[in-house]
């Protein structure tokens, strides 16, 4: 799981997870740290956006093993593929999903 940290979240900094800041992927991370909150882990990312010095903050149940610039940018390339649906789903006018069409359904599938 990978989402946005809330700026209101409350949790305990359980420790910094070592990362290779001198890796590409890895390039905008300001921070990698394990956060407990209720008994439940979690790992928090400090990305900053080089191009706008936007910091985001991402949180992940993902194994503290991946790096965290690999966590900013599958985040960011969700977010791509989520806006590019929205906007194909606004240019069809589609307002809910539309169910599939069973095979008998569709017209010449199935010889006579």
């Amino acid at each position: 799981m990978i989402s946005m940290l809330k700026e209101n979240s409350i949790a305990t900094l359980v420790e910094s997870i070592p990362f290779d800041s001198r890796h590409e992927i890895n390039t905008g991370v300001e921070a990698y740290s394990a956060y407990e909150n209720k008994g439940i882990k979690f790992n928090v990312v400090d990305y900053r956006d080089p191009e706008t010095g936007k910091l985001h903050r991402f949180v992940t149940t993902l194994p503290m093993t991946i790096n965290p610039g690999a966590i900013a940018m599958l985040y960011f390339k969700r977010w791509t593929i989520e806006k590019t649906f929205n906007n194909t789903k606004s240019n069809f006018k589609e307002t809910k999903a539309r169910r599939a069409m069973l095979p008998h359904e569709i017209p010449g599938l199935l010889s006579p």
